[in-house]
């Protein structure tokens, strides 16, 4: 207002201030940023795409430093898409942060950022995600997150006319782009090889990779709300089960994390599963999972879609394996001391026990699986039921967390969940700690189930929903899209168990079931497997991958 006052040496003061705000243009800001995240965010997309050729001959070599030209120019090209004056701190201090948490996790464990690793990130739980925060991942995210954006907050953008501005974004776009396109059509073979031989290598790219895997999981969002098909409804149960002399009490494990490759039932040159060899279980050699994390393969092995029909939009449209159970008249409960049921439960009881009530297992929120079987048997009644027992099992990086103290059976161990800092031994030590653990657990719900079968013919079965790597190619956790996923990751284990009175009561032979360990099965055939197993009556059933049809 006109009859304000200004203070003396206010405008030197302002104008001073306005001297020490570094000037740069729009044009500037773009150019520093694709070279920011070409040079400092892509080193694990570099190692990948130079893992790819031999460096045999003078033309590997140009197309190694080549594919740095392109990913600056076509880095670069997408910054000056998007330098809207109003647009450009807010997104460069975004996509730095977003960069430099996939940097770290590319860089540190060997994940690819797809979509389904963005879901399962989004679908865990905070204790599973206090085990990632370390000093390394804090420094990532303050040096080449933080520090940079707070720099940017102190940049005075700066704009010429519209007309000129616009010119100059289209030319530079223009010239990167074209500029990138004579870099690859100067090796048309290395580049045709690379884009359509190495996908998920291209997917690790700084920040495009993130960037597309964020946008395909909002646009699954923002689809429209998704009906359930109740498929379920006019399921029932044949005589196979309606007929037997006692109600039949299911038990089904999902276990976490747990490889097929550390399991000593498996043949690993570790004992890791010695009391589980004293029951009388069958263990299947050759099964495979849907997926290789928990947001995909725990909807994929309750729903009847395969892997390959499998997508998250389509499984939740539909009911799955618990809603089935629930409408042939079997009472379900889902007991988690995971992240959730991911859509699986949605429509059956569900329960999360209080660690404040059980704190000899539990430190903090993070519970040990024994949790599971607290006042279990309060929850069975008279009539058939099914129950599904969600594990933490063997999930990292804190392996050693996993266990108590008394289950420490192989040492050292690593105690850190900067895996990459351990060695080899103290690794695996600590992951096979986990599995002596489950071990341990799922010797005693047989055990109980043993002391069940007084009023309830009982069974249990047991299967990982995916595995692990521990270091093998410089590879740690899990979440390779499955396509280039190691067998580490998809080989799980899956271990059948049932009461004497069960085999009886439904006329299956134990030495028929034993014939089909040796067989390869997958996740794809746990739903028809269990429809068979409980004798429901629907048109969905299908015989074929029923993997105890022989034996019925």
């Amino acid at each position: 207002m006109s009859g304000d006052k200004v203070l003396p040496g206010y405008h030197s003061l302002r104008a001073q201030e306005q001297q020490r705000e570094p000037d740069i243009t729009r044009r500037q800001f773009a150019i520093v940023l694709a070279l920011v995240f070409t040079l400092l965010l892509n080193k694990s997309f570099f190692e990948s795409a130079w893992a790819t050729i031999g460096f045999d001959t003078v033309k590997d070599w140009l197309f190694a430093a080549s594919l740095v030209g392109v990913v600056l120019l076509v880095n670069l090209f997408f910054f000056s898409l998007v330098s809207l004056p109003f647009l450009l701190k807010p997104l460069g201090i975004a996509l730095l942060l977003g960069g430099a948490l996939s940097a770290y996790f590319m860089d540190i464990y060997g994940v690819v950022i797809d979509k389904e690793m963005l879901r399962n990130v989004m679908e865990t739980d905070i204790n599973e995600s206090m085990d990632l925060i370390s000093p390394r991942l804090l420094a990532y995210i303050l040096v080449l997150g933080i520090l940079p954006s707070l720099l940017i907050l102190r940049l005075n953008i700066v704009s010429g006319p519209v007309g000129d501005e616009l010119l100059k974004h289209v030319l530079l776009s223009v010239g990167a782009l074209v500029v990138a396109l004579l870099l690859i059509l100067a090796l048309p073979d290395y580049y045709s090889s690379f884009f359509r031989n190495h996908k998920y290598v291209r997917m690790m790219q700084n920040p495009l990779g993130f960037i597309n895997a964020s946008v395909s999981l909002v646009q699954d969002g923002m689809r429209k709300p998704i009906l359930v098909e109740p498929i379920s409804e006019g399921a029932f149960l044949g005589r196979g089960v309606s007929a037997q002399t006692k109600p039949v009490l299911a038990v089904f494990v999902v276990g976490e994390t747990a490889r097929a490759a550390n399991f000593g039932l498996g043949g690993y040159a570790r004992d890791t599963t010695p009391l589980l060899k004293q029951q009388d279980i069958i263990y299947f050699n050759d099964f495979w999972s849907c997926g290789t994390s928990t947001a995909v393969s725990v909807p994929c092995m309750f729903s009847l879609l395969t892997r390959k029909e499998y997508t998250h939009t389509k499984a939740r449209s539909l009911h799955g394996l618990l809603d089935f159970v629930k409408a042939a008249g079997v009472g379900v409960l889902w007991r988690d001391n995971n992240s959730g049921c991911k859509g699986v439960c949605d429509r059956v009881d569900y329960e999360v026990l209080d660690p404040t009530h059980h704190t000899d297992l539990c430190h903090g929120e993070d519970c040990y699986d024994e949790i599971l079987l607290r006042n279990l048997a309060a929850k069975v009644t008279r009539g058939h039921h099914f129950i599904v027992l969600h594990q933490k099992g063997s999930h990292g990086p804190a392996y050693n967390r996993r266990y108590p103290d008394a289950m420490q059976v192989f040492s050292p161990v690593c105690a850190t969940n900067q895996l990459h800092h351990c060695s080899s031994e103290a690794l695996v030590n600590a992951y096979d700690n986990t599995i002596r653990y489950t071990d341990y657990f799922l010797d005693q719900l047989i055990n109980w189930l043993t002391a069940m079968e007084q009023t309830h013919n009982t069974l249990m079965v047991y299967v990982s929903d995916h595995g692990e790597s521990l270091g093998e190619g410089n590879m740690y956790l899990h979440g390779m899209p499955y396509a280039i996923a190691p067998q580490y990751q998809i080989h799980v284990p899956f271990i059948f168990w049932a009461s004497p009175g069960f085999y009886t009561d439904r006329g299956m032979e134990q030495s028929c079931v034993r014939q089909q360990k040796d067989k390869t099965f997958s996740h794809d055939n746990i739903f028809h497997s269990v429809l068979g197993l409980l004798d429901i009556n629907t048109p969905y059933y299908k015989g074929a991958l029923d993997m105890f049809r022989p034996c019925l």
